[in-house]
């Protein structure tokens, strides 16, 4: 038997975020005895390991490198290092900015399929000069010597490989049935939680960092508080700006009505307490989480700088970042809370996903 195919993933971090739940959804479902799976993470997030064991458990390893922002030469002196040492088979590059210096170290170590992955319509970085100008060289790098372009949207797809470029839309898989089939009740979940069975709660699930944009999701609940008192605030995740969301919720003076969860296990059963999913992003490629909430039955309202291939299913309101407090507190309070899925939700089973995967890899020769 031969041995299965090794696959380099350029992951950064391995956090909660919807790449890395991703990856993990496909890992979890693919043929093993087929592929395997490596992750490549900066040293810097060391500690943010919810998924270390798993990928230990599963036959996976990764592999520490100094974070290109902070050492560029360093960065590709280690990583040079890794390739010619561990010899690959392929490579899968998730980082939106500087996948192309990752393809080209690749080539050099004369790893044949080299792939890139859209997760997002934007970057952090911005839209500095110097920024632009960077970008600019690494997607020529990207375009020079990947072998194989993925997007998780035809947003996020045309947003990294411009519009003329062809590439494969990938569903963000998940384990659709786990959501559908939560057998605690929604009064028994929100019991759990110290919530009255009355009380309207409002959901969200994201990194606390600046693209998820926390300040205007809590100063739209406020909004809410002031048409009806009786709701709450669920925020699940981690990040650098926690400690600042939660500061702010302080001078807002509604702490008692908002419950910071961290990083959880049972997404399933919280999201079955939710009244809305609640997502003002600044930028998405197309969120698991959105799919998480409508596979659970959520009503979702998002800002419009989301991806409209996010809408899964017959609740779903696209809100301009610009309007009002008020006017979010209106569209996530209307009625009807409830929601329905569209055929198009069935795309996204994590089993469909993976065997699409699983083409891509095994393909690497072609």
């Amino acid at each position: 038997m031969s041995k299965p195919l090794k696959v380099l993933h350029f992951q950064g971090r391995m956090g909660r975020g919807g790449a890395e739940t991703f990856m993990m959804n496909t890992y979890r479902n693919l043929d093993r005895t087929k592929i395997q799976f490596d992750f490549l993470i900066y040293d810097e997030f060391k500690d943010v390991q919810p998924y270390h064991k798993e990928i230990e458990s599963l036959g996976g390893r990764i592999f520490y490198v100094t974070n290109p922002k902070k050492n560029i030469f360093n960065y590709i002196k280690e990583v040079k290092q890794l390739l010619k040492k561990e010899s690959f088979d392929i490579v899968h590059s998730q980082v939106f900015f500087g996948g192309g210096l990752n393809l080209w170290l690749a080539n050099q170590a004369g790893i044949k399929k080299r792939i890139v992955h859209s997760h997002a319509t934007a970057h952090e970085q911005g839209q500095s000069i110097v920024f632009k100008t960077i970008r600019k060289v690494l997607d020529q790098l990207m375009f020079k010597y990947a072998t194989d372009y993925l997007a998780c949207s035809y947003d996020a797809g045309r947003a990294l490989f411009g519009n003329d470029h062809d590439f494969v839309f990938v569903p963000n898989g998940i384990d659709l049935e786990k959501y559908r089939s939560v057998p605690l009740s929604k009064t028994e979940i929100k019991a759990q939680l110290s919530i009255d069975d009355k009380t309207f709660v409002v959901g969200h699930i994201g990194r606390f960092e600046e693209q998820k944009n926390h300040v205007l999701l809590v100063e739209i609940f406020q909004a809410i508080l002031e048409k009806q008192p009786d709701s709450h605030l669920l925020l699940l995740g981690e990040g650098s700006l926690e400690e600042s969301i939660k500061e702010k919720v302080a001078s807002l003076g509604i702490n008692e009505k908002v419950s910071f969860l961290g990083v959880r296990e049972d997404i399933p059963e919280l999201l079955k307490a939710f009244g809305v999913f609640l997502m003002p992003s600044l930028y998405e490629g197309l969120p698991i989480s959105a799919v998480e909430a409508q596979a659970s039955g959520n009503k979702l309202v998002l800002a419009d700088t989301i991806s409209k291939e996010t809408k899964l299913s017959e609740n779903v309101t696209f809100v301009p970042l610009d309007k009002p407090k008020d006017y979010w507190a209106e569209k996530v309070l209307s009625e009807p809370l409830g929601n329905e899925a569209l055929k198009e939700l069935e795309a996204y089973d994590m089993r469909h996903t993976a065997r699409m995967m699983e083409d891509i890899y095994l393909n690497w020769r072609n």
